[in-house]
């Protein structure tokens, strides 16, 4: 597909004005070098990476495992030059050449083999495959965990060291980093992707994790290493495998590696294949779990579709100011949405008592499922309800939200991000609806840290009650950070829509906003960190926004 035809696709899914912002924002990246200054200004300093090579984590040896193919001499120079740059020094690189015919290629693997013992080439009598050229490298790496990488992309410098020391420290079964893109010829850093901590539903839309990953061995070889029948997906079908057989899975907020934009590689080449193949890898995940879903790809994106039983029920419990716009409201959110066994209850009260009597409300009820709603929802698709439940008869899930928006189809909610200046905000707040925003987040099912009252789905026996210490929302993000103690997690699906004019977090007056404030950070502290959005964004929107002054370097 040509440049003007990706152009035209992407505009048709997100909007003719989220796609000329993004033109300019790659227009800026590429030609300006907007982002590779500040890629320049965050990267390591010659004096951390003397620091590194001094003190060496106690992580034991690293084996990068390479598969290779015909790969352009300079790219592959420029990965192995950055491979012998690495300030961790307990390394191995095990090259696997998928029997190239390009001479170059082989040159390089035989001048490198030659000149440093740690780089290891296999030569191979036919190539197989990324999948079974990378598990032919794997069975003679020898470390206790496995790197990750593709023939042509670039590692930081102190990419292993990050590596090393999180493994020194917390001994995970795999290990991440952000990333982002280089241009072919190798001249600018682009797209940076700053990743949030694990998600696991993020994961199933979609391979977030990507690189660098470092795997321990034994787990990869417990599951039987890459799969070829899911060439194209992979990885993404590797790491859902590995996802099934533990959670102790860490997240590095650095970029560590640089993915080169090669428009001939599979990905680009075979996207409807790649889609088919996560689909595939996404349905066997689930059913791992003990889960029967169906997985199409949507607009590029995974569409899982769970069973539900068809008995459950669910109790709606509407809260507003006035018993008409609860009974209006309840009325269309029957009329509208598809699930049978649907009953209502209304609170109507004001800020004072509208928490205690949602808590009394929810402990009364007898349904399977409650569905909090602000009265002032509207317009709710057919299948509202139907999607949400598919994510909250789960155990692992606190609390679904759909996407919420105003009449012109500007989002007003979709879960929230916290750590902000404001304590918690709408996610992506005000942008058009099916423009999606970064990594097209909005149009994917993904874990969010709390949601707001105005649209809530949970499982009655995880319900929790709201502190009514409070008088406004943040009611429901104090509940967020109890559900994650408790080892649950919050998902946003835009699949269920519906209209909401406003939907204000704190939703009461200066006096007591502040007096809500006090009691979260007494509770939380003034420094909240969110798993499910990264550190490196601005505190003042949450709208993945990351083009102001450099922030740190990174958790510690």
């Amino acid at each position: 597909m040509g440049a003007i035809d990706r152009i035209r696709e992407y505009r048709q899914s997100h909007g003719t004005v989220y796609t000329l912002k993004r033109l300019g924002q790659k227009a800026a990246q590429q030609f300006l070098g907007t982002y590779d200054r500040r890629w320049k200004r965050e990267r390591a300093s010659e004096a951390e990476l003397k620091a590194q090579r001094e003190n060496q984590p106690a992580a034991g040896l690293i084996s990068v495992v390479i598969p290779v193919y015909n790969t352009d001499p300079g790219m592959l120079n420029a990965l192995l030059d950055s491979l012998e740059n690495q300030t961790y020094l307990d390394f191995e690189a095990v090259l696997y050449d998928g029997a190239s015919t390009r001479a170059e290629t082989a040159a390089v693997l035989r001048e490198r083999s030659e000149k440093q013992a740690r780089f290891r080439v296999i030569r191979g009598e036919e190539n197989r495959g990324i999948s079974s050229n990378t598990n032919e490298a794997l069975k003679l790496a020898r470390g206790e965990y496995i790197a990750l990488c593709d023939h042509d992309d670039l590692l930081s410098p102190d990419a292993l060291w990050r590596v090393a020391e999180c493994i020194a420290e917390k001994h995970p079964d795999l290990v991440y980093s952000d990333e982002d893109r280089i241009t072919q010829n190798g001249r600018r850093h682009m797209d940076p992707h700053y990743k949030p901590d694990y998600c696991p539903d993020n994961l199933v839309s979609d391979n977030y994790i990507c690189h660098l990953a470092v795997i321990r061995k034994a787990v990869l070889e417990e599951i039987g290493g890459l799969r070829s029948g899911f060439d194209g997906s992979q990885d993404h079908d590797l790491f859902l495998r590995v996802a099934e057989k533990t959670d102790r899975i860490e997240h590095l907020p650095y970029i560590l590696y640089s993915w080169r934009e090669v428009f001939s590689s599979a990905s680009h080449r075979n996207l409807e294949i790649c889609l088919q193949n996560g689909c595939r890898a996404a349905v066997e995940h689930e059913a791992a779990l003990g889960r029967k879903a169906e997985a199409v790809p949507v607009n590029k994106e995974i569409r899982l579709w769970y069973e539900i039983p068809r008995d459950v029920t669910v109790e709606a419990i509407v809260h507003g100011d006035t018993e008409e716009e609860c009974q209006e409201c309840l009325g269309e959110l029957q009329f509208r949405t598809d699930w049978p066994q649907l009953t209502g209850s209304i609170i109507v009260a004001g800020e004072e008592d509208r928490i205690s009597l949602l808590n009394e409300a929810a402990r009364t009820s007898t349904a399977d499922y409650l569905l909090i709603l602000d009265a002032r929802v509207t317009e709710m698709n057919r299948y509202f309800i139907r999607e949400m439940l598919m994510f909250a008869q789960r155990d692992d899930v606190a609390g679904v939200t759909g996407v919420l928006t105003d009449r012109k189809k500007h989002i007003t909610h979709g879960g929230f991000a916290l750590g902000m200046e404001h304590t918690a905000q709408c996610v992506n707040e005000g942008m058009y609806v099916t423009a999606g925003g970064w990594h097209d987040m909005m149009n994917k099912v993904h874990n969010v840290s709390a949601v707001s009252l105005c649209c809530l789905m949970v499982k009655r026996e995880n319900w929790l009650d709201l502190d009514d210490g409070y008088r406004g929302g943040l009611a429901a993000v104090d509940l967020g950070l109890r559900q994650k103690q408790a080892g649950l997690r919050y998902v946003f699906t835009p699949h269920a829509q519906a209209r909401l004019e406003r939907c204000s977090l704190l939703l009461s007056g200066e006096e007591r906003i502040a007096e809500d404030v006090a009691r979260f950070e007494e509770r939380w502290g003034t420094t909240v960190h969110d798993p499910c959005y990264s550190e490196r964004f601005g505190k003042k929107k949450a709208n993945y926004d990351y083009s102001g002054r450099s922030r740190n370097k990174g958790r510690k």
